[in-house]
Formats: structure tokens, C-alpha cells, sequence
């Protein structure tokens, strides 16, 4: 495991803001961890081999593994495909109990970069919203119309201005608390109280300037994909590929991005949720994607 970053001074802003006091934080941009193990054991996923089945996908593998280790999700990964003795989610989204077993051809997670924080960043202790410090009933209570405490964190540091949370600090207790009525950070903030509630008791909220690739290519091509012309099938969508192309230029993640659809020779990833090797082929009515958009370090 080691760490990457910038050791720029801290800077305290002493201003009392109705959703808690905020300070800028000094930390690393992103930590990586390398051969990332759990209860021994690389972690892994049998998606995209087997595409159907109570699986996460490496993408999800990767955010659920830093947000374990108190980090408010991923940044980036970078798999192989091999025989191996592997832990994994059991269950979907990231959501569900890790467990070991063995397999051939496991998409394995040889490295996983965690958000930290940000030399830009802001750090709210005890944040509140309508008065009351935000929580969640996650990951005690995992079923049901909540969000997760990175679903919250995130949502909580948009509400802000801010791009999104870069890390967050909780403990478990019993308290009156608003919290998100919906999953994934989307939803109303409800107030209510409960015994062994989630409570976020920091959020570091990060500031990131972007930038924009017009006709980005890969080997020569301008990217694209057959979707979602082509619903079913190995290939990913438009936004999986406007991610990966960002990762791959050493980006956080992707924005946004603009298509066309026309015919054209293209490159498009071998694979679904944005994983899998670039390659080259010509099709009509293809998804080009004209300009992304990526969140830079």
C-alpha cells in the first residue's frame, strides 16, 4: 500500500455555517493499494465473465473495498483475468457480506485507488442539515430505502456547491438525525431518531477542475459504442465508456460527455460496465462520443 500526494499547508476558516463548521483539509489526493485483500485474500469478482448471478461488479468491488477502509469510494482500478482463490461480495451493487472461494477466469482487482482527500478540500465536523447532524441506517440496517454513508457524504458535499466528498469519518449511536429518504444519494432529507444510527461525524468535500477532450480517441480511433442501439450484448454503455476513457488518461472520473450516432470506424471496450480491452472495428449507426468531460486529480 502506498500513498500519492501534495503536502501543501492547511488553511482554518473560522466561520460557523448552519450545516457544521467547515475547515480546509490538508491530505493526500488518493491512496492506492496494491494486491487489495480482505480476510487474507485478494479481491475479486466473477463479473464480467458471468454476467448474470449475485454479483458486484469490479466497479463496485473497488468503491465497496475503500469505503471499508474509510475512504468515501474508488477512483480507479485495474483488473486481470486469472485462476485464483478470491473474496468477494456476496451480492449486488457492492451491498452484502465479503466471501472466499476459487475460481478460473476471475476478473481480479490487482490495484484499487481510493479517494482521500484534497489539498482544496473543506471539512465540515458535525454536519447538519435543518438542524440536525446527518446519518444514516446503513450499513446496519443494508435493506430498505436508504442510502449508504458515501451515498450521503457525496450528497451532502453536492448540496454544498461542492464536485463531491473525498472521505468521512463515522460512529455508531443512538440520536435524532436527518438522513436521505432514497437510495444512492437521491432523494428528500428527513429528519427522524433511532438506536445504532450511522452518524457522519466529518465530511471532507473536495473542488476539482475539469477538463474536456473533444473526439477523444484510443489507438487512433475516436471512441464509441454500439449501444444502446444494441442493448444486449458484451459492450458498454456511453457513460461506461466516457468513465473508462477517463481512468485511463490517469482522471478521477467522467462528467459528462456528448454523442453522435453515425457510421464510423471506432474504437469501443470489449466488454461491459466499462471493463475489458479496447479494440477497433466499423459499424452504421454507431454511439460516437464527441467531446468527454473528465474530473482531473
Amino acid at each position: 500500500m502506498f500513498c500519492r500526494g501534495s503536502g501543501l499547508p492547511s488553511l482554518f476558516v473560522s466561520l460557523l455555517f448552519v450545516v457544521g463548521f467547515a475547515s480546509s483539509a490538508r491530505a493526500d489526493t488518493y491512496q492506492t493499494y496494491v494486491t487489495p485483500k480482505v480476510n487474507g485474500y485478494q479481491i475479486g469478482t466473477y463479473l464480467p465473465n458471468q454476467p448474470t448471478g449475485n454479483f458486484s461488479s469490479a466497479g463496485d468491488t473497488a468503491r465497496r473495498f475503500c469505503q471499508d477502509q474509510g475512504h468515501s469510494g474508488a477512483s480507479g482500478f485495474t483488473t486481470a483475468i486469472r485462476g485464483s482463490a478470491y473474496t468477494y461480495i456476496v451480492g449486488t451493487n457492492g451491498f452484502g457480506p465479503w466471501n472466499t472461494t476459487g475460481n478460473s477466469n476471475v476478473t481480479m482487482l490487482e490495484t484499487v485507488i481510493c479517494f482521500t482527500s484534497t489539498t482544496s478540500g473543506v471539512t465540515y465536523t458535525t454536519p447538519t442539515v435543518n438542524g440536525y447532524q446527518v446519518g444514516t441506517l446503513q450499513p446496519n440496517q443494508p435493506a430498505g430505502n436508504f442510502s449508504s454513508p458515501a451515498d450521503t457524504a457525496r450528497r451532502f458535499c453536492q448540496d454544498q456547491g461542492h464536485t463531491g466528498a473525498s472521505s468521512f469519518t463515522t460512529a455508531i449511536r443512538g440520536s435524532a438525525y436527518t438522513y436521505i429518504v432514497g437510495t444512492n444519494g437521491v432523494g428528500n432529507w428527513n429528519t427522524t431518531g433511532n438506536a445504532n444510527v450511522t452518524m457522519l461525524e466529518t465530511i471532507t468535500c473536495f473542488d476539482s477542475v475539469d477538463i474536456t477532450y473533444t473526439t477523444p480517441t484510443v489507438n487512433g480511433y475516436q471512441v464509441g459504442t454500439i449501444q444502446p442501439n444494441y442493448p444486449t450484448g458484451n459492450f458498454s454503455t456511453a457513460a461506461d465508456t466516457a468513465r473508462r476513457f477517463c481512468r485511463d488518461q490517469g482522471h478521477l472520473d467522467a462528467r459528462g460527455f456528448t454523442t453522435a450516432i453515425r457510421g464510423s470506424a471506432y474504437t469501443y471496450i470489449v466488454g461491459t460496465n466499462g471493463v475489458g480491452n479496447w479494440n477497433t472495428t466499423g459499424n452504421g449507426n454507431v454511439t460516437m462520443l464527441e467531446t468527454i468531460t473528465c474530473i482531473t486529480q
